[in-house]
């Protein structure tokens, strides 16, 4: 897994109405789990990025994270970070052939006391799976996920960035190349992301590379960005 080398925070957030097909929850093995929590924090550790829709759950809880993978995926990373730096978690998670959609997933946590206090957006999962792009060069492809079943899909991302400029580049639906700021966040513990960034009014195709950078003219970092269409 090579999230820690990342040098950008992303949350994605998407918000039109979704369904969620009946399914058995998936329960993570501990063996497949590591994690670590720190009440003090002095600096943030590896930026990592990560993909949030709204889901029905006004709090983070390790029973009801949900995943959306839009076709079948043998193995997906996931990576737990909170806003604070405090808390962050691992997982590889194995799906068979017919698990694809939104997936509920059970996380085998001894913090579950810390996870109630994290709003949604507080405590972010990167959900991915290492690919190429067209010209063979290493990407990752990144999944939208949920605390709760999924409730709506617009995009939002949150940014971790030094840069005086932080903001996403993409193509949008009718093939036009857009350059969008991001917004600064308004707290004092923004340890892992400092920054929210949304597509303003523009849509996009499923598989969308959108390209994160913390200044003008200045080199970003690609990602493959899949939204739920459910």
């Amino acid at each position: 897994m090579t999230p820690r080398s990342i040098c950008a925070f992303y949350i994605i957030s998407l918000s039109c109405l979704t369904s969620v097909s009946a399914q058995t929850v998936l329960e993570v093995s501990s063996t497949d789990f590591y994690e670590s929590y720190a009440d003090n924090v002095k600096v943030s550790g590896s930026v990592l990025a990560a993909s949030y829709v709204p889901g029905s759950f006004s709090h983070a809880s390790p029973e009801q994270l949900y995943l959306y993978i839009p076709s079948h995926k043998p193995l997906v990373n996931v990576v737990l970070t909170s806003i604070d730096g405090k808390y962050s978690a691992d997982a590889a998670i194995k799906l068979n052939k017919d698990q694809t959609g939104w997936i509920q997933i059970k996380l085998p946590t001894a913090y579950q006391k810390e996870y109630v206090k994290y709003l949604p957006d507080q405590l972010v999962a990167f959900v991915f799976v290492d690919s190429e792009d067209m010209f063979g060069d290493y990407i990752q492809e990144v999944f939208p996920s949920s605390w709760g079943a999924p409730t709506s899909n617009a995009i939002h991302f949150s940014m971790n960035s030094g840069g005086g400029n932080p903001n996403i580049t993409f193509k949008n639906k009718s093939g036009n190349v857009i350059t969008l700021d991001c917004r600064i966040i308004k707290l004092n513990y923004t340890r892992a992301f400092n920054h929210i960034c949304d597509l303003g009014n523009h849509t996009i195709d499923a598989g969308t590379i959108i390209t994160f950078s913390p200044e003008y003219n200045s080199n970003g970092k690609d990602y493959i960005i899949w939204a739920s269409n459910e």
